[in-house]
């Protein structure tokens, strides 16, 4: 797998690298255990400045990948070499040193993404990188001060609160589909706001269930409450799962 894994990051990143535009690329971790795991893709991200290459003319640039498919705002790309996918993601080198700063766009970046940008960040592997840029930003998020974390403490705090108000009015209702639903944002915030109050970001959905369970900071009986939320039995009531997580989020009021 990692021959694999350096053969085509590098031959993607010797492309990339020649546009005027990309100011860095990085290698995300590769998820799975090898090429066959379904979990498995390579993912890279491309920092630039000004304009990249039109979908077409990217689909024209990796000739050795088939299946080539790009977001409707043409800042994703997807497509499989060898049957190994790739998934590469365009990201505008000023909008994300705003937001790293606390500026415009940090709010939406967090209520989109959760805190994932930020570690890719600082756990991707740089492949190419034209300045100091990208390695400032990695010690920039290596130091934040207390009022950047404080900062989205509240504001993730504010969204649990707000997505478990959603869930209850659902548990009253009895309406079982805007209970999951909203349950699925309940647990998303969640997790995010246990990374924050930890003062560290959290990684992908994939390995989250792993990464919060090393966490030095929690509630008491968090896991098991957790745990029984998540549980799908037909014993466990709406009123129930909606009492959980209402004891959730109060343990994690009290914790800060």
């Amino acid at each position: 797998m990692r021959q694999t894994v350096e053969k085509w990051s590098t031959q993607i990143t010797e492309i990339v690298s020649g546009w005027p535009s990309v100011e860095a690329v990085t290698l995300g971790d590769p998820l799975g255990e090898d090429v066959y795991d379904p979990h498995f893709f390579l993912s890279l991200d491309v920092y630039y400045t000004g304009n990249i290459p039109s979908p077409e003319e990217r689909c024209a640039s990796f000739t050795f990948g088939g299946g080539f498919e790009f977001s409707p705002s043409g800042k994703k790309d997807r497509f499989l070499i060898e049957e190994v996918p790739i998934r590469i993601e365009y990201i505008e080198k000023e909008k994300f040193a705003a937001r790293v700063d606390g500026k415009e766009g940090l709010f939406v970046l967090l209520r989109e993404n959760g805190s994932y940008p930020f570690y890719r960040i600082l756990h991707s592997r740089i492949l190419f990188s034209r300045s100091s840029w990208f390695e400032e930003t990695r010690e920039k998020l290596e130091n934040l001060p207390d009022s950047f974390w404080t900062s989205l403490r509240t504001f993730f705090l504010s969204r649990l609160e707000h997505h478990f108000s959603d869930l209850e009015a659902a548990s009253i209702r009895q309406d079982p589909l805007l209970f999951l639903v909203a349950s699925g944002s309940f647990v998303r915030v969640l997790c995010s706001t246990v990374f924050i109050i930890n003062r560290t970001f959290e990684p992908s959905l994939r390995v989250l269930q792993k990464a919060i369970r090393e966490l030095p900071v929690l509630p008491e009986s968090f896991h098991v409450r957790l745990e029984n939320f998540l549980r799908c039995e037909p014993s466990l009531s709406l009123s129930r799962k909606s009492e959980i997580a209402g004891l959730l989020v109060k343990s994690l009021i009290h914790l800060v």
